[in-house]
């Protein structure tokens, strides 16, 4: 073969090749682009059942600036747990009833498990607010409910986040501890949050 014919056939492969790379890269780019992208997580991501708009699902670095700034209500929930999804069924009556336009959803999963500095900063931000198990030891754990004015703790229920495992919830939840409970709630919310 001559070699210019042969110079000639090397550069139509060379073009091909690159046009077929860039298409390739192209369609790649495109087709992983939303894996790239940051979630946005609603609370029916957490709770299936739940639809309540005013819930803003939050990191642990969010979680921590809520903690030192503005006047919040935090919920610290874990999706895993059974107590957390009659907890908010059981506050999701009382937001609804006052009204209450946003609260702060905390999962604390991820950074429990991975035991990330976020999750130690937050059981700092929040010492003498938690639960103290049979170790001595304080625990962040779920549920938990805060209203936080730049800082400060003006309230918290931790009610059932240390239950122990042989109460169920049908037996602890009667008709009168809701009662009591959400008049708990309404209570705090009222004094701490709204100031009425």
């Amino acid at each position: 073969m001559n070699p210019r014919l042969k110079s000639r056939l090397r550069k139509i492969i060379y073009i091909i090749l690159f046009l077929a790379m860039a298409c390739a890269f192209v369609y790649l780019s495109e087709k992983y682009a939303s894996n790239s992208e940051r979630k946005i997580y609603k609370i029916n991501d957490y709770y299936s059942e739940n639809k309540n708009e005013y819930y803003e699902v939050i990191s642990g670095t969010k979680m921590i600036s809520l903690l030192r700034n503005g006047k919040n209500i935090i919920f610290i929930g874990s999706s895993s747990s059974i107590y957390s999804q009659k907890y908010i069924e059981e506050i999701d009556e009382v937001f609804n009833k006052l009204k209450i336009d946003k609260v702060y959803y905390y999962d604390l999963n991820n950074d429990k498990y991975q035991k990330n500095s976020n999750y130690y900063e937050i059981k700092e931000l929040l010492k003498g607010y938690l639960v103290t198990t049979d170790d001595s030891d304080t625990n962040l754990l779920a549920p938990s409910l805060y209203i936080i004015d730049n800082g400060k703790v003006l309230y918290y229920n931790i009610e059932t986040s240390a239950m122990k495992n042989n109460e169920t919830i049908e037996n602890y939840w009667s008709e009168e501890q809701e009662f009591i409970f959400q008049g708990e709630i309404t209570n705090a919310i009222n004094k701490y949050y709204l100031n009425k």
